[in-house]
């Protein structure tokens, strides 16, 4: 059995279940629905159910996901077959039970196959996304352990590559083990890496790194400044060693193919642009809000602060005409002064018992003191 090249991912579900479901000339019956968790049975109706799943999450630009499994030709399995054949395979590939999915059989001269298409959005997960990392390999090396485990024809797969060699324990390492009944630090670190692979299969650098620290093992990644990751450094009992130094089965190229390195979390950029809408509604309210009238007094001209002289010169004003007329009294004029004057003191107005105002100016001169009264 056989997969395609490449499993297929897109943003369309009405596009790839249009074509699963439209009749061609070289099959030998009309494409089927055999199986699947999806209740439509028409392009509509699976298009909207696939749908729905894409609104939980409208941020994943390629919701779709498709492949196929191919027999060899000439060879058929029932229809009940194909589905508990394409339900372990879905298992195994990492999909959930409330992964939307269907299956479409297609028969024709090349061989029975049939067709998977699945929302990567789980429908009950709060939006849960299927990654689905390295699954091209993956695939592959799933679909010889069905052939296996439901008796079908095994296929030639991918040939696997030669193991990396593991570097042995020196004679001086061997003579410490013989004096203190101990193991090596190099070989409890190659054992402890092998059973931590061993048991997760694929694992991320995160959590790579957190089962060695429980036990008692120190794995230090060494990122280049351009971010490219060069491998790891083991420390166990305060002696360290370099992935060379363990083996090749060690290096980054080897580790990386089971040590899954996740992409570095960029720093959110906040654009530079305008405020938020309920912001600028607010700005534009306390924009538009009048200052409180100052109360003034009817009896005291209102004057505006623009500065303290200009300000000064205005309290003048209402008694130019009565220091005139003093002066005039005096023989004095206010440009051509006949006496050295020093500067007028004004006294408020005041009321006397005759209710009459009175403006008091007093006069200094270097000869005397003279006082009028208007």
């Amino acid at each position: 059995m056989k997969g395609m090249q490449k499993i297929r991912r897109g943003k369309s579900f009405k596009g790839v279940v249009s074509y699963v479901l439209a009749p061609a000339p070289h099959h030998k019956t009309d494409p089927m629905i055999i199986g699947g968790n999806m209740i439509g049975l028409s392009v509509v109706e699976l298009t909207v159910e696939f749908m729905r799943t894409h609104k939980l999450r409208p941020d994943v630009q390629k919701p779709v996901w498709h492949n196929s499994l191919r027999l060899p030709i000439g060879e058929s399995i029932s229809n009940e077959q194909w589905k508990l054949v394409a339900d372990d395979y879905m298992k195994r590939m990492g999909f959930c039970d409330t992964h939307l999915r269907c299956y479409v059989l297609h028969d024709d001269e090349a061989g029975q196959h049939i067709h998977i298409i699945a929302s990567r959005i789980n429908v009950l997960a709060d939006g849960l996304f299927y990654l689905g990392r390295n699954e091209n390999l993956k695939s592959t090396r799933i679909i010889q352990e069905l052939e296996r485990d439901h008796n079908l024809t095994r296929t030639k797969g991918l040939s696997l590559p030669s193991t990396p060699k593991v570097r042995k324990t020196g004679r001086n390492e061997e003579m410490m083990e013989a004096r203190t009944g101990n193991k090596a630090p190099k070989k409890i670190i190659q054992e402890a890496i092998e059973a931590v692979l061993s048991f997760y299969g694929t694992i991320t650098i995160e959590d790579f790194v957190y089962e060695l620290s429980k036990l008692k093992i120190t794995a230090k990644a060494s990122i280049a400044s351009t971010g490219k990751m060069n491998g790891f450094s083991f420390e166990y009992a305060g002696i360290a060693f370099k992935a060379s130094q363990l083996g090749k089965a060690y290096s980054w190229s080897s580790l990386s193919k089971r040590v899954i390195l996740t992409a570095a979390v960029e720093p959110q950029k906040i654009a530079d642009t305008e405020l938020p809408e309920e912001e600028l509604v607010a700005v534009e309210r306390v924009t538009d809000i009048e200052d409180e009238p100052v109360f003034h007094s009817p009896a005291i001209p209102h004057i505006e602060e623009t500065n303290t002289k200009q300000v000064r010169w205005l309290l003048w004003v209402p008694y130019l005409k009565q220091i005139i007329q003093a002066l005039k009294a005096t023989g004095l004029s206010i440009l051509k002064p006949s006496i050295k004057m020093k500067p007028f003191h004004i006294v408020t107005p005041t009321q006397n018992t005759g209710d009459k105002k009175s403006l008091a100016i007093i006069k200094e001169s270097t000869t005397g003191k003279k006082r009028f009264s208007i």
